[in-house]
């Protein structure tokens, strides 16, 4: 049967459908077909039942027939089609309406429509029909489940059944999963099947055997619901102890859940999976369901639909509650498909090995490390003190002195040379504002440019500034890959290098004022520095970016190595001694005025790794953030 389709759409009111006047029929030059024995000519006295059918189309697609002229109870009609959909996690019908058909006998109408669910990948279409009586003036639906799909009855209704996909691995350079799915189980105390005098013992009993506080576990299985599953512990396969067959009410529960090295394991990078939160389903548009799994943050959430794969969804047509079983129908059906896994740069030794020493942090540290080779991030890390927040790779930081390189690009750039010399007062103006250099500082006097950032001098870069332009200072920025925002592929931050006027500048130009950078920035700098161009670190392969700046040379470069040799030879990094071929330090006031603490910074590498170390709350970069490279280098 050839149909054409017009969308159903609230009209004005919901109120006398089929009182105004119009069209009987579609325009247009290819003529509307109907079944045998029925008209496209409304019976004798009757209006053209399009605005009746686009305001039951419309009322359909709402899930609300409540107002809609019936011939029978319009409440019961709605009853009826929420129980048909209740099961369909909250999918709504897009409906259109071909064209209708009259039979003049009955006084009535034939309305086909068309019915369109997002339930799955694909979209699910099919027909029906509705029947409309013309009754004492008006068009009036005659209510039957099957308007809701052609094989509903009044003893059936809808169920949407997911089955989620294995989800894909995140591997390594080598195509090993550095995290993948398994089978974990959860161990509890099912309160519908135990005795309620017997709670107590079963929980202390199924306690001991799983390693928990007994009389802990006891008081949360006494304080939950008596129908509740309470879980003692989540174990692998092999750690279920057999004896829990004679605890009574105890069952095992299987779960799938992301699994790698260790627990938490670049959790702030590669991301968590689990059940989608209450704004995710309601945004889905009936895709998702609390029984989903899906990627909560990180690399997981970014690469939800490839790693997920493709979910199974079959919609099937089951008894309603009191009427006689019958096995489910399925009306439609899609087939679960394997995600596909991505590969990322990092170095599962290191990163490891990275995590350890980072645990001994009290506060908020992180560690970044980049492979010289490829320009991947081999390390992302981060303290406890971080939570799953990317403080490594998105933290956004004053880099106090660790800039200063970027600053001193800027100055070759105007002709100096590490050997240069410039000068290095106690204490520099701007504009009524003073700077100084930090406490103890005693290498005042002329310094060749080297020195300058081997000491880490302020005053001699806070003097520069005069000879350096905002633009230029962002140009030396991009050139050692930060100060520009670029999609990597992952969560990122490259820093922000815009100074808005004299005091800005000089304060940018030793890594304050507007200036903030990333861990993963600043790694990016010393990379660049290494490598002897411009380095955008990456970390998922065949994502990465590119950069969009004037290119570092190789001069450049052999300079700015010079400089941060000297740091390790006799300036503040001299711990890393034996360890980096160049570092360079940094220290940078935050917080309110009166309060200030200051967060630690160094930057280092070796012939084969670029690091940065960064401590939120630390004395100074030498001696706070330089063991922590030193750890992961020595």
């Amino acid at each position: 049967m050839i149909r054409r389709w017009m969308a159903g759409a609230v009209v004005t009111a919901l109120l006398l459908v089929g009182c105004a006047k119009g069209p009987s029929q579609p325009q247009g030059s290819e003529s509307p077909t109907v079944p045998a024995g029925q008209t496209t000519t409304p019976p004798d006295g009757a209006s053209p039942a399009d605005e009746a059918a686009g305001v039951i189309a419309a009322a359909l697609g709402a899930l609300d027939v409540s107002k809609v002229p019936m011939q029978s109870s319009a409440s019961d009609a709605q009853a009826d089609l929420e129980l048909i959909f209740a099961g369909m996690d909250g999918a709504k019908p897009k409906v259109t309406v071909g064209t209708i058909g009259y039979e003049t006998d009955e006084r009535a109408a034939k309305v086909p429509l068309k019915v369109t669910l997002d339930v799955g990948v694909e979209p699910w279409s099919y027909e029906t029909q509705a029947t409309l009586k013309w009754v004492d003036g008006q068009w009036r639906l005659v209510w039957d489940p099957a308007i809701t799909h052609p094989k509903v009855t009044k003893d059936s209704r809808m169920r949407r059944v997911v089955t989620n996909p294995k989800r894909a691995p995140i591997n390594d350079l080598d195509g090993l999963a550095l995290v993948e799915e398994m089978s974990v189980f959860e161990v509890g105390i099912d309160k519908a099947n135990v005795n309620q005098a017997d709670w107590g013992q079963a929980a202390r009993d199924l306690a001991v055997l799983v390693d928990q506080d007994p009389a802990a576990f006891e008081k949360q299985v006494l304080a939950s619901g008596p129908k509740q599953f309470v879980v003692a512990a989540t174990l692998r396969q092999e750690e279920i102890p057999a004896e829990i067959t004679t605890v009574p009410g105890a069952h095992v529960r299987e779960r799938k859940r992301m699994s790698g090295p260790s627990d938490g394991f670049a959790a702030s990078i590669l991301g968590t999976v689990g059940s989608p939160t209450a704004e995710m389903i309601e945004k889905s548009d009936g895709k998702l369901t609390a029984d989903d799994t899906v990627g909560l943050s990180g690399l997981q959430h970014r690469y939800d639909e490839q790693l997920g794969g493709v979910r199974g969804v079959r919609v099937e047509l089951v008894p309603r509650k009191g009427a006689e079983p019958f096995e489910p129908v399925a009306l439609f059906s899609q087939e679960p498909s394997v995600g596909a896994p991505i590969t990322v740069s990092l170095q599962r030794e290191l990163q490891t090995k990275a995590e350890e020493i980072l645990a001994t942090q009290s506060g908020i540290a992180s560690i970044v490390a980049i492979d010289l080779a490829s320009g991947g991030v081999a390390v992302a890390a981060n303290s406890p003190a971080a939570g799953t927040y990317p403080h490594a790779t998105f933290g956004k930081y004053a880099p106090g002195s660790t800039f200063k390189v970027a600053s001193a690009l800027a100055l070759v750039r105007k002709g100096k040379t590490a050997g240069s010399t410039v000068d290095c007062p106690a204490s520099h103006t701007v504009r009524g504002h003073k700077f100084n250099n930090y406490p103890g500082f005693s290498h005042t006097g002329t310094l060749t440019l080297a020195d300058a950032i081997a000491y880490s001098c302020n005053t001699a870069f806070t003097q520069a500034s005069a000879q350096v332009t905002g633009a230029e200072l962002h140009a030396a920025a991009g050139s050692l890959g930060v100060g520009t925002d670029y999609d990597a592929g992952f969560t990122s931050y490259f820093g922000t290098v815009d100074p808005k006027n004299e005091i800005d500048r000089a304060a940018s130009m030793i890594g304050q004022g507007q200036v903030t950078m990333s861990p993963l920035g600043m790694a990016a700098v010393a990379a660049s520095v290494a490598k002897g161009q411009t380095v955008i670190p990456w970390l998922v392969k065949d994502h990465q970016a590119t950069s969009t700046a004037t290119p570092l040379t190789q001069g450049e470069a052999a300079q700015l190595q010079a400089m941060m040799k000297a740091t390790v030879d006799h300036g503040t990094g001299k711990m890393l001694q034996g360890v980096a071929l160049g570092a360079k330090s940094g220290t940078a006031e935050w917080g309110p005025a009166g309060k200030q603490q200051t967060h630690a910074w160094m930057i280092a590498y070796d012939e084969q790794y670029a690091v940065a170390a960064f401590v939120e709350v630390g004395d100074s970069g030498g001696t706070v953030a330089a063991p922590l490279i030193k750890q992961l280098l020595g």
